[in-house]
């Protein structure tokens, strides 16, 4: 074939590789653009699904706990879900009040606040000269006249409804309730069969693919269990740090603002945010120096428990970077609002585990490692230098001494297909250095050419398959 042929087809065929991957991520896209069109028209039942997935989750622990010591697993099943009602009722209790009443209060002042702005930008024109500036002085105060008169009328209608009720939102508080109620059925039937559901579900996938999704299953699991549940007992610790902290202070709205930075702490990134703005405004309308002060124990706060306590609790838990907890999070809150922020971030953890043990198993590369960013974590290989594509999405090496969706000889089966898997890799890519070699050593017999030259390429080949072996 004349050279410019062959130029000319290696050309196209180069085009038409680079005209597939971008016709392909463009249908990704367009498929990802449908399933988010598709979730949102479903959103109250994956939102309800989820939900009780996750609670399941979280009452897994004392489930498993209360099966080690022969309790029925149903009998188990129930008394971990009142215990986690119970907890969630007293926090109500305790914690309801000291809300709605420091809600109210602060509304109630909004009106003042408003009037403490005005007074301190007056303060500024005079202060700095500027007061003969009339035209500047009369748009800002016009400014802040209008926001003032819709901050004041939101405050009102909000106190209103909070102190009187609105019957307008009956339906939605029932509503809201019966979906929490299925939440609750839906967590105790999978907290007491998600194993066997795991083992089902493994069966739909063959025999020969058994293993590997019964391991793909409870990457899912313990990944969005462990992140779960580290995240609820961070963000209480949290909470009372920012509470016992702000009390020692005098912050009159203490309460309040430790209630909003336990929600806020399952929001990385921007919550704790949020909530140290809130602390400071509300703390500056009282006094600069209470401000400063309750600036301060924000962030201790969050930065004790974020760099000392979580990494302690949640050594066994996924590490989720900010990017893509950021993306999770806007897709959360496109489909389903503040719940689905909520949500968003343990089923990232789950998508995050996936990826990394689909990625590993396939390539029998290692993605994970102790200084990534979208992938941090310990990477784990065995005796011979193998892939632990399991162990890296984990990133928990005591998990199957424990859990009840594995059992022994299915992860042992898996271990050593896996194994099986690389050596044939190393065995494939060893007959093609050999098939080379051949090659070479044919090529120079033909061209009659003993120079060292022509022996490096099988030297250098038998030299780098030693280095692997």
């Amino acid at each position: 074939m004349p050279v410019g042929n062959k130029d000319a087809d290696e050309k196209y065929a180069a085009w038409r590789r680079r005209l597939v991957v971008a016709w392909a991520i463009v249908g990704a896209i367009a498929v990802f653009v449908l399933a988010v069109r598709g979730l949102s028209m479903i959103g109250d039942a994956v939102e309800l699904l989820l939900m009780g997935i996750i609670i399941g989750f979280i009452c897994s622990p004392i489930t498993n706990a209360l099966e080690d010591r022969r309790v029925p697993r149903a009998l188990s099943a129930l008394v971990s879900l009142l215990v986690v009602l119970a907890v969630l009722a007293a926090v109500i209790v305790v914690l309801g009040g000291t809300f709605v009443q420091q809600s109210v209060e602060v509304l109630r002042q909004v009106p003042s606040y408003i009037r403490s702005i005005q007074d301190a930008l007056s303060n500024f024109w005079e202060s700095y000269g500027t007061s003969d500036n009339e035209q500047l002085q009369n748009m800002v105060n016009s400014i802040v006249q209008t926001v003032s008169s819709a901050g004041s009328s939101m405050a009102s209608d909000t106190v209103r409804q909070l102190s009187n009720g609105a019957v307008s939102g009956l339906f939605d508080t029932v509503d809201n309730l019966v979906n929490f109620f299925l939440a609750l059925i839906l967590a105790y039937w999978f907290a007491k069969d998600y194993p066997v559901i795991v083992r089902e579900l493994a069966m739909i996938a063959g025999p020969s693919r058994k293993d590997d999704m019964t391991l793909l299953l409870a990457v899912m699991s313990r990944s969005m269990g462990g992140y779960m549940r580290g995240q609820l007992i961070c963000s209480f610790i949290n909470g009372i740090a920012v509470w016992l902290g702000l009390a020692l202070l005098g912050h009159p709205y203490a309460g309040l603002i430790a209630i909003i930075t336990f929600f806020m702490h399952f929001v990385p990134v921007i919550g704790p945010f949020v909530s140290a703005a809130l602390a400071t405004l509300l703390a500056l309308f009282e006094s600069p120096w209470l401000a400063l002060w309750s600036l301060v124990v924000m962030v201790v706060a969050a930065n004790v428990t974020d760099n000392v306590i979580s990494p302690l609790i949640m050594r066994s838990a996924v590490k989720i970077h900010p990017v893509l907890s950021i993306v999770g999070i806007v897709i959360g809150n496109c489909l389903g609002g503040i719940i689905g922020m909520v949500l968003a971030i343990p089923l990232t953890a789950a998508i995050r585990g996936v990826f990394v043990y689909y990625f590993e198993t396939r390539t029998k590369r290692q993605l994970v490692s102790e200084d990534g960013a979208l992938f941090q974590s310990t990477p784990h290989q065995d005796a011979q230098g193998n892939v632990e594509a399991v162990y890296d999405a984990l990133d928990d090496e005591k998990f199957f001494e424990s859990t009840r969706l594995v059992t022994s000889s299915a992860w042992s089966r898996a271990r050593k297909v896996t194994k099986n898997a690389s050596n044939d890799h190393e065995n494939a890519v060893y007959a093609a250095d050999m098939s080379k070699n051949r090659n070479v050593a044919t090529n120079k017999q033909d061209g009659d050419d003993t120079s060292p030259a022509a022996k490096a390429p099988a030297s250098s080949t038998d030299e780098e398959r030693h280095e692997r072996v």
